[in-house]
């Protein structure tokens, strides 16, 4: 089996952009301190845990599976950021933007007292899903913080799928994983456009969290 080696050129490693075309067909290493790994490490350098969360990810042959893992591994990568750095501010399960504009709040931001309806994977503690659309998408509180995130930011999702699934990924808001993978694996933009998207339930996060 050929090896495929990512090494750094001018400070940044330098990944070939159609690498997912010999995803799980070659054997995948990165370069660090002269040896190589062909796996994830633990390391604060974000682009060097990228790299290595890619290399992981491509070594895995099956097609399925090795999305699977990027889709865990990217929402784990955002939650890093918003939960490890606290970027939302929450206090007493109400982020900074729901103390500022919603008296009730529930810690989403499609949580809001200007709709009449909420995403119902939304509870008393917060989402209980993992969505990579929602968790790209940052309120504009944030964004005025400078706090913003894109696809490409992320290798996971820059090297391994293509455009058709990059706009599933981007905006199927409110869905499981598994809804979102199906979309994923089905690879069909014009299907895709017809799915029935998330419905909305009424407004009353209260009553539906008293147990």
């Amino acid at each position: 089996m050929k090896t495929v080696v990512f090494k750094k050129i001018n400070g940044i490693y330098k990944i070939p952009m159609y690498v997912r075309f010999r995803a799980g067909k070659r054997k995948y290493f990165f370069e660090y301190e002269g040896k190589l790994f062909d796996r994830e490490i633990i390391t604060n350098d974000k682009e060097l845990k990228q790299v290595s969360l890619l290399t992981a990810a491509l070594n895995i042959k099956d097609k399925k599976e090795r999305l699977s893992y990027a889709y865990d591994k990217a929402c784990d990568l955002l939650d890093e950021d918003f939960f490890g750095k606290n970027l939302c501010e929450f206090r007493n399960g109400k982020c900074i933007n729901d103390r500022k504009y919603n008296k009730l709040g529930g810690g989403c931001c499609c949580d809001s007292l200007h709709h009449e309806y909420m995403c119902p994977h939304l509870s008393k503690k917060g989402c209980t899903i993992r969505c990579l659309a929602c968790k790209l998408h940052v309120c504009n509180t944030l964004k005025k913080k400078g706090y913003y995130y894109h696809i490409k930011d992320i290798y996971l999702l820059r090297y391994l799928f293509n455009k058709k699934q990059k706009i599933m990924i981007y905006n199927d808001f409110f869905m499981t994983k598994e809804e979102v993978l199906k979309d994923i694996v089905r690879n069909s933009i014009i299907l895709w456009s017809f799915t029935n998207k998330r419905r909305f339930i009424k407004y009353n996060l209260n009553k539906n969290n008293k147990s």
